[in-house]
């Protein structure tokens, strides 16, 4: 969509304008929310952002028209109806009432899918906002709502009984420590930033809940060698014997009959000696190899040699100078990158998909976890780059892409396990 002989925001002034008027939009919709039935805010929403016909505030429509004149508006008009949505839903303190929200949204963005596809006649500034919407249904900002949508479990999609053959997205979710990579868009307010923030905390504080519940439930199961029930539920996509095997394996004795967390204490015991970078990336190689040790000689040799050569190649320039903080976290960091997927190139991914093939998502999941246990600094860096991998297969079926599914269930476990409020150490 372009636009010409239009004023185009150049100084001081000219931007100050737009920010009056702007704050008019978010003012507006946020006295709204405090004074008025959702479904009237709603259809106000429609009438100025869909429909785009007199406004019962001339004010409101005025500015809102000296926006959508800018050329460069379709940027700034994104991040106007990105904000004014969350406005509507941050504001809802009932989760049947947010859910309610979003519903309403989405079916106003659909029909205006469905105009901007139909010929359209009406007035030029009409056409106009129909293009603007369109332009954000197909933007970062609207997929992050429909990715809310998934969040809050709007969609049916989550009750099917065929989940398998259900896109990737319906599992959103399920991960909390995804959700500031896959719902806050450079354009997200403050507020939908904390909104987020408040929702991972108590969707990871049930979910640690409900592990722990059914963890010690089957651990008395097998004690008692009763008859199952159902009292308790699995928290996750894993089977049971799934399920067992990944917790005994981030919670047990499994590196030299350590658990990860010990052994991960006792290689930075290591670290604290002064040594140069280049003794330090040796022993870190060490310290991660062990993950390669599998009964196949072939596998073993492959994965140690492809981690030598890379460990070795990390900032060689600096393998003389002494060890210190900033660069055992750009290591680690650039570890991340080489054993999941580059932050600029998520389609490149091959070798994760490699690696989990060879020594499967348990001990893959293993793998990272040692890199967090020596530099806990670097979890929003590997959080960032399984929220690119999600959004990657978003749209792929469940049933094509089980090998992320498998990691990002074991990834949640070794995360709560390690750095969460669970306790399951009475299983080692």
């Amino acid at each position: 969509m372009k636009s010409t002989g239009q004023k185009i925001i150049t100084t001081d002034s000219d931007y100050q304008q737009f920010c009056r008027e702007e704050q008019k939009i978010y003012n507006h919709f946020l006295e709204l929310v405090l004074t008025e039935s959702i479904d009237k805010i709603i259809e106000r929403f429609r009438i100025l952002f869909i429909q785009y016909s007199l406004y019962q505030i001339p004010e409101i429509s005025t500015a809102m028209g000296r926006i959508i004149q800018l050329p460069e508006c379709e940027e700034k008009f994104n991040a106007i109806l990105n904000r004014c949505c969350y406005i509507l839903i941050n504001h809802q303190q009932l989760p049947q009432d947010k859910k309610n929200v979003l519903k309403q949204l989405m079916n106003l963005f659909e029909q205006a899918i469905d105009k901007s596809e139909s010929s359209y006649y009406g007035s030029s500034e009409t056409k106009k906002m129909l293009e603007l919407v369109n332009y954000f249904t197909q933007s970062q900002e609207y997929l992050s709502l429909k990715r809310m949508v998934e969040v809050i479990n709007i969609s049916s999609a989550n009750h099917t009984n065929d989940p398998l053959n259900q896109p990737l997205k319906n599992l959103n979710s399920h991960y909390p420590y995804l959700y500031k990579y896959l719902l806050i868009g450079p354009n997200s307010s403050k507020e939908h930033q904390q909104a987020i923030k408040k929702m991972q905390v108590e969707k990871q504080q049930k979910y640690e809940i409900d592990l722990s519940h059914y963890v010690t439930h089957q651990v008395r199961l097998q004690l008692s060698q009763v008859k199952k029930s159902t009292s308790a539920k699995n928290p996750t996509l894993l089977s049971n014997d799934e399920l067992l095997l990944s917790i005994k394996q981030f919670v047990g004795k499994v590196e030299g009959n350590e658990t990860y967390r010990n052994y991960a204490k006792r290689f930075l015991a290591y670290t604290t000696v002064p040594q140069s970078y280049h003794l330090f990336k040796d022993s870190f190689y060490e310290y991660l190899s062990t993950s390669f040790d599998v009964e196949s000689h072939h596998i073993q040799v492959h994965f140690k040699n492809k981690l030598y050569n890379y460990l070795r190649s990390i900032m060689s320039e600096r393998d003389d100078e002494l060890l210190n903080e900033s660069l055992m976290m750009k290591t680690c960091h650039q570890l991340l990158s080489f054993f999941i997927v580059h932050s600029s190139k998520q389609s490149q991914h091959f070798f994760f998909i490699n690696l989990i093939g060879n020594l499967g998502p348990v001990i893959t999941t293993g793998l990272l976890l040692k890199i967090l246990l020596v530099c806990q600094q670097v979890k929003p860096n590997l959080e960032k780059r399984f929220a690119l991998l999600f959004k990657h297969y978003e749209f792929s079926t469940q049933k094509k892409v089980q090998w992320l599914v498998k990691v990002l269930e074991n990834m949640q476990i070794a995360l709560s396990t390690n750095f969460g409020r669970i306790d399951l150490s009475f299983l080692n």
